[in-house]
């Protein structure tokens, strides 16, 4: 089931309607929507978070990375590379130095 999405003035109007009745399960009921969906509406319009109600949060990006932020991350990058090589370095030398001390325990 796909979800819907619902425009600002709409969900107002819902919200309006339910203030107007005394009971917001009416007015949502009449809609043919979820009541703990317009319940949460009538708090984010008293909180005043427009932003969330329209789902604009959703259609623009809150982050957008600078040169200086992929910068960072490629300097960051070429540390955990030279970091894990030299565990992999490591790891050989131990394999080396255990199939020399113990002959029995070979690693193949």
């Amino acid at each position: 089931m796909e979800r819907r999405r619902y425009d600002l003035n709409f969900k107002k109007m819902v919200v309006a309607k339910g203030k107007e009745i005394g009971n917001m399960t009416a007015a949502a009921r009449q809609h043919e929507l979820d009541p703990k969906m317009v319940l949460r509406w009538a708090r984010q319009l008293e909180r005043k978070d427009l932003d969330q109600l329209d789902d604009s949060a959703l259609k623009q990006p809150t982050f957008i990375p600078s040169a200086a932020d992929y910068a960072a991350l490629e300097k960051e990058h070429e540390k955990l590379k030279k970091l894990y090589a030299e565990q992999a370095l490591e790891r050989e030398i131990l394999r080396d130095l255990l199939k020399k001390t113990n002959p029995h325990l070979r690693i193949k």
